[in-house]
């Protein structure tokens, strides 16, 4: 077998000790036949593009945050012709608080998407179910909506986790 020259791994351009077989960081068969080592930047290829694609997903669910707290704006203002005139206040407060949180989460999920996606989806279930306590008939009142934004909040999470688990694999910080 041949010795590289270069002190760089080729797929994460960690260095290297000349006697290592395979890259510390990566894995990369330094020492390898050149068919396995096109085989194995080849799959690190399809995995940095399944990278790409969940990182898609997370963007897509932290932009679900934003579109929670837009619902919620919009849901105080008729809620508010609804409710009785002493209530008015404390709703609109709530209503405030919970359009503030959504918000700011929205713009965590930029910078620390699981933590935000987490903590939008506990926050909006634990909303759903003072809701359902309060009053049972809101269970039903924009079921799909509800359905629509669990389900990309899960599946956001699911795509960070995944994300993380492939940099960790593909050694990305």
């Amino acid at each position: 077998m041949e010795i590289p020259t270069n002190s760089h791994c080729n797929a994460c351009y960690k260095a290297y000790s000349p006697t290592d077989l395979f890259c510390n960081g990566c894995g990369y068969p330094l020492q390898g036949t050149p068919q396995e080592q096109d085989f194995f930047l080849s799959e690190r290829n399809v995995k940095e593009i399944d990278l790409s694609s969940m990182n898609e997903a997370v963007r897509k669910a932290g932009n679900s945050l934003f579109w929670i707290a837009g619902l919620t704006a919009v849901s105080s203002l008729f809620i508010l012709g609804t409710v009785a005139e002493e209530d008015r206040s404390s709703v609109l407060i709530a209503n405030i608080f919970l359009f503030v949180a959504f918000l700011g989460l929205g713009f965590l999920s930029k910078s620390k998407p699981t933590a935000a996606l987490i903590s939008g989806l506990s926050l909006y279930l634990i909303i759903q179910i003072l809701n359902a306590i309060d009053n049972p008939l809101t269970i039903f009142s924009g079921i799909i909506f509800k359905v629509i934004i669990i389900g990309y909040l899960i599946k956001g999470i699911k795509a960070v986790l995944d994300a993380d688990k492939l940099k960790k694999e593909l050694n990305i910080d």
